[in-house]
């Protein structure tokens, strides 16, 4: 039977209002433009929810898992560093701004390759933890910063998904990047094989964190629209343990979890924490910003 759900609202991507019902999970509704295919979450959770969500998940939830798991996430940030080197002259040096850094593990690793970095995160647990590190971390949101901060590098790894409005926040970042300076973004992809194979089950549809839903072609062009000249929009790897992985799917995919547990007990621990550099259904773009 044909959906009768209705939503009054416009494409953050494209400015059309024109949506498809998709499917509802865990009591929300996921939407998808007729324009530019991109999905979205509504009705989207306030400021002050988002807030207590990260803070409660840092302190207990899935991401205190995360964050005690520093040798995965500093290999991820060495894998982040070695991909822009292709295109971020400032790779391994300049100055730096990781937004949504959590507890500041690739601000350490960019300081480390000699670039001046700082980060800047919503969650204070998370900051307060990279604040003991001695890394120098912002609490709040890119609008918090100095109005005259400026950055030759600003990364957003798996960040523009989670925010209110994307076209705000690329416009965010546009204020506080140096003209020739680059922005780097990491997402989930609407168009990976994963997403296609799984449909509503895909691990990425998260409704109590992941907001705004995208591919290359869309992404792209709310970059070039906001000034940007997209110097990559390319499939991005994760180096992942099997273990690490079952964090993730215990939260996100119950049943992948529970096959994947049972295949664990039949591997030996030495291929259970070997790192694999896994395409799990994440983009990366590139873009350059020319004030003129």
């Amino acid at each position: 039977m044909k959906s009768t759900r209705k939503i009054n609202l416009q494409c953050p991507v494209c400015g059309i209002a024109q949506f498809r019902f998709r499917f509802e999970k865990k009591g929300r509704d996921f939407w998808r433009c007729m324009s530019c295919a991109g999905e979205l979450l509504y009705p989207l959770p306030t400021v002050d929810e988002l807030e207590q969500y990260y803070d409660e998940s840092y302190s207990e939830g899935m991401y205190s898992d995360f964050a005690a798991a520093q040798t995965m996430k500093r290999m991820t940030a060495h894998s982040r560093l070695s991909e822009l080197s292709r295109y971020v002259p400032s790779a391994s040096g300049g100055r730096w701004l990781d937004v949504g850094c959590a507890d500041g593990t690739f601000v350490a690793v960019a300081k480390e390759k000699g670039a001046d970095a700082q980060g800047v995160e919503l969650s204070a647990t998370a900051v307060e933890l990279a604040r003991q590190a001695g890394l120098n971390v912002h609490s709040g949101t890119v609008d918090s910063l100095p109005n005259d901060a400026r950055f030759d590098t600003i990364t957003a790894f798996d960040v523009i998904e989670h925010v209110l409005d994307p076209r705000d926040f690329i416009r965010a970042l546009r204020m506080r990047v140096r003209d020739g300076g680059h922005i780097v973004l990491t997402l989930p992809d609407l168009n990976s094989m994963a997403r296609r194979l799984m449909g509503s089950r895909w691990y990425f549809y998260i409704p109590e964190e992941h907001l705004h839903y995208f591919n290359r072609q869309n992404l792209s062009l709310l970059l070039q629209e906001e000034g940007f000249t997209v110097k990559a929009a390319c499939r991005t790897y994760k180096p992942l343990t099997f273990d690490y992985s079952l964090v993730q799917f215990a939260e996100y995919n119950p049943m992948i979890h529970r096959v994947l547990s049972t295949i664990g007990n039949l591997m030996p621990s030495r291929l259970r924490s070997k790192v694999i550099p896994l395409p799990i259904g994440e983009m990366m773009l590139i873009g350059q910003y020319n004030a003129t």
